[in-house]
């Protein structure tokens, strides 16, 4: 038996009101969803972003030299690099025979330290030049604390992910992955000598954070299940910088959408985006427990904190910082004054940190 039920006249029009907009809530939710790449790595941000000239940055960077190159990540995509060197400084990118000299006494050994930088998840690279080459210059002078010996030399790799600027590709979190490992493998190979000691510091900022935090566990996961014995993880990676860190995606999310009403916060479940810095520090804890000695030593990390942080809360690196605690990782942190999300290194307290913990883990 159907009954037949009379919605009165007067609920009509607020029921058909209410059934439209959570008709377009939930619509609005399943497209960003579906779309949670586009609007996560916003390579198209600003326009024109991806038509940016190193040449038109140049004059800002001087005397720090940038060159472009491109290399294959682990899927065979085009990477773009720029890679940033002193006058007077060999470039192994250029000239990668000059580090295949016979080998030297140990004392007499050449150091080599390179920085890989990691941007975050909008714009491209070359706008980005200026600011590191403030800081090459900077590591390259003597300062009242430390000089760089004379055989000292330092050169700065920046990625451009998959993607992002020149690079081929859709920007997604296993393709940016297999995109650090290439660059590790590559620096490693075109850096590497008999008479070269190799130190490389890993450096990301925002996003790029979370890139480096999970690129040292693999990496370092890698090369101890690699039977080759020419590759040292001690040696490898002397420290990692994680410039205004996050803990999660999830916990990002929450904080840039605090509303309830909104659908953001509430769609972590459905990420395939899951950038976790804090699992990360996880798995660097889990290697270096699971492979004891003293030729297993987890990296130094700096956190670099912007304490006006517009886009990352500042409980992201207290809770960053705790679990290093706990779980006995060498980590410090320091939180730059008045300093905004694109600012911590752009403020002398934090670059001079960023500085004195690079020259502090490279030294002999």
């Amino acid at each position: 038996m159907v009954s037949n039920v009379m919605i009165p006249n007067i609920f009509v029009p607020p029921l058909m009101f209410v059934g439209l907009l959570v008709t377009l809530w939930a619509w609005k939710c399943f497209w960003i969803i579906m779309m949670q790449d586009r609007l996560l790595y916003m390579s198209w941000m600003p326009p024109f972003a991806r038509s940016e000239k190193m040449e038109d940055y140049q004059a800002e960077c001087r005397p720090v030299q940038w060159q472009e190159t491109t290399i294959r990540s682990l899927d065979r995509t085009k990477l773009a690099l720029c890679i940033g060197t002193l006058p007077g400084k060999e470039d192994a990118a250029s000239h990668p025979s000059s580090l295949r000299s016979a080998s030297l006494p140990p004392n007499h050994r050449r150091q080599k330290i390179v920085i890989c930088y990691f941007q975050g998840n909008g714009g491209s690279m070359p706008p980005r030049l200026p600011i590191l080459s403030t800081v090459l210059r900077a590591l390259a002078s003597p300062s009242q604390s430390s000089a760089p010996a004379a055989s000292d030399d330092y050169t700065l790799v920046a990625l451009s992910y998959r993607g992002y600027w020149k690079s081929s590709g859709r920007a997604s979190q296993r393709g940016i992955e297999r995109d650090a490992q290439a660059l590790l493998d590559w620096v490693t190979e075109t850096y590497s000598s008999p008479d070269t000691d190799l130190r490389v510091v890993l450096w990301g900022h925002s996003l790029g954070s979370a890139v480096v935090s999970h690129t040292t566990a693999t990496y370092l996961n890698r090369l101890t299940s690699s039977s080759s014995e020419n590759r040292d993880p001690t040696h490898s990676i002397a420290g990692i910088v994680l410039e205004t860190p996050s803990t999660s995606t999830k916990d990002v999310l929450k904080h840039l959408y605090p509303q309830r009403w909104l659908p953001y916060r509430y769609l972590w479940p459905f990420l395939w985006n899951n950038w976790s810095s804090a699992a990360a520090v996880e798995r660097i804890a889990r290697w270096r427990d699971e492979n004891p000695g003293q030729h297993r030593v987890a990296p130094p990390i700096l956190m670099l904190v912007a304490e006006a942080d517009e886009m990352i809360p500042s409980q992201a690196a207290d809770e960053l910082e705790g679990s290093c605690q706990r779980l006995g990782l060498n980590a410090e942190r320091k939180s730059v004054a008045g300093a905004l999300h694109t600012e911590a290194v752009l403020k002398r307290e934090g670059r001079d940190t960023l500085l004195r913990f690079i020259r502090r883990v490279t030294e002999r």
